[in-house]
């Protein structure tokens, strides 16, 4: 696989893990009592943007330690050797 179709699968692979991932947290805290769609959308809110900040390092992350380790440009082979 090229290197384009290579970052084209992370990332669609981190979307899909970032929707699946934030759906289920928010369905489990949903359905232990923690908040209810009943009384607004705060909690749903909060399980968001946590979420989303946690699952944006992890891609971040992954991102920077893709190809040759865990370079600073992210490893995209532009180095010098």
């Amino acid at each position: 696989m090229g290197e384009q179709a290579t970052e084209i699968a992370l990332v669609a692979l981190w979307v899909l893990g970032w929707g699946v991932g934030g759906s289920l947290i928010d369905a489990g805290l949903i359905g232990v009592g923690v908040y209810d769609l009943e009384g607004g959308q705060l909690g749903t809110l909060i399980t968001f943007v946590l979420w989303s900040l946690l699952w944006g390092g992890v891609g971040l992350k992954l991102w920077r330690s893709r190809g040759n380790g865990d370079s600073e440009d992210g490893g995209n082979g532009d180095e010098a050797p």
